[in-house]
């Protein structure tokens, strides 16, 4: 309900709030200072657009668990994933991924949760996405579910795109917590 002479109701500044915390959250590196993007096409040096492979290139997030943090990751994602070159089919299918795995944390791990970290790397011929948050317990839909399955949607369809990504998961434990690993070979763009 907004209350005249107020610019918004208590749920749009909460909403707000939420936003502005991802928002800085996402400017911070796991290890402090501003989030370190990679190379672009556009820096000098960097091996883009002069047919030359990047070395290894490493980026991290931190987010609250909150939801507002899922398009964030998702829009910050389709902008490295574009920076590096990916092919359109690869970016898809990690974005859709990056999704899934970020919601589920939000939405099944934020009771035990403080920090949600994301991080995507790119080596030699292969692309490594982790989602980490601090529920011990892993998804049993990354290993049980099926089609028949009532729960676990979502994991299915990231078990099944990840597969057809020729790709591989592995849930791992990390310190109290769960990190889903998405591995998947390389394909450059050709846009």
């Amino acid at each position: 309900m907004t209350v005249p002479g107020r610019p918004g109701s208590r749920r749009a500044a909460h909403r707000e709030s939420a936003e502005a915390r991802v928002r800085r959250s996402l400017e911070t590196a796991v290890g402090g200072g501003p989030a370190d993007l990679g190379p672009t096409p556009a820096d000098p040096g960097s091996g883009y657009g002069s047919g030359h492979s990047p070395g290894p290139v490493l980026v991290r997030w931190t987010l609250p668990p909150v939801v507002a943090a899922v398009p964030e990751v998702r829009h910050r994602l389709r902008d490295v994933l574009r920076g590096w070159r990916i092919h359109h089919d690869l970016e898809d299918t990690l974005l859709l991924v990056a999704t899934e795995l970020v919601s589920n944390a939000v939405r099944h791990a934020a009771v035990l949760t403080e920090r949600v970290r994301v991080t995507l790397a790119l080596t030699q011929g292969r692309i490594r996405l982790d989602v980490t948050d601090d529920h011990p317990f892993r998804p049993r839909a990354l290993m049980d579910t099926d089609e028949e399955s009532e729960d676990g949607r979502g994991l299915l369809i990231v078990k099944l795109t990840v597969a057809e990504a020729h790709g591989v998961i592995d849930v791992l434990p990390s310190a109290g917590g769960k990190t889903i690993r998405v591995r998947v070979p390389l394909l450059r763009a050709t846009r």
